[in-house]
């Protein structure tokens, strides 16, 4: 009978988790990790931090999360959320993405730097993943600016087309570099670099480093 009781309460309406502390939530509302949990009103002694944290894990923003239940009624999540190092913007949305590739959305529109990249090849979604080369490469594109190429390239935008051309990076002024794809990245700005340095007062359209061997350009 002893046996019958306490299985019964454990079952029951008694032992529930009637409180669960976030902490850690930045780009993510408190409100919707709790939903995620499902650990609210779940029952103490059957409800599973590893599924919890395997449902926390699906959030974008949500790189890793750490779940404890304490019986009798209080669960607390710790979360580890994503660094975002800039913005990706495709079809007018802009994401936050981190170093490893994902895409995410934040409640905090301060929250990634000024570092921008507009997405034309496709679509995208939070919780798509990039390659992280890419992204480091377009990263690194974004960052240049007039004092590391030349005083015309000025508002500098990276673009990834949807063309061979691959990552691209426009200036105010009407003209383009044309870094393909993220391979030899350093070489290739080393190289365009130079070149410019060579001709700072050159009339260019483009200037095409795909391959970091061999530098094309027009008006040539």
């Amino acid at each position: 009978m002893c046996a019958a009781a306490i299985a019964a309460a454990s079952i029951g309406p008694f032992w529930r988790i009637r409180n669960v502390a976030i902490e850690g939530a930045h780009h993510v509302a408190v409100d919707t990790v709790v939903a995620s949990s499902a650990l609210l009103e779940a029952q103490s002694f059957t409800a599973s931090a590893a599924q919890a944290r395997d449902r926390l894990l699906k959030l974008p923003a949500v790189r890793d999360a750490r779940v404890d239940i304490r019986i009798p009624d209080r669960a607390r999540v710790a979360l580890t959320e994503r660094i975002a190092i800039a913005r990706w913007v495709s079809s007018g949305t802009e994401w936050f993405v981190d170093a490893e590739g994902v895409l995410f959305s934040s409640l905090d529109p301060r929250g990634a730097p000024e570092v921008r990249v507009t997405d034309e090849q496709k679509q995208r979604q939070a919780g798509d993943r990039l390659d992280p080369a890419l992204v480091d490469a377009a990263t690194k594109l974004a960052r240049l600016g007039p004092q590391e190429l030349r005083p015309d390239a000025t508002s500098p935008r990276v673009v990834l087309t949807a063309g061979a051309t691959g990552l691209v990076l426009r200036f105010a002024a009407g003209w383009e570099i044309r870094f393909g794809g993220a391979e030899r990245i350093d070489d290739k700005i080393a190289n365009v670099r130079r070149f410019l340095r060579d001709n700072p007062l050159r009339k260019l359209d483009y200037v095409d480093v795909r391959s970091p061997d061999q530098i094309v350009f027009s008006p040539s």
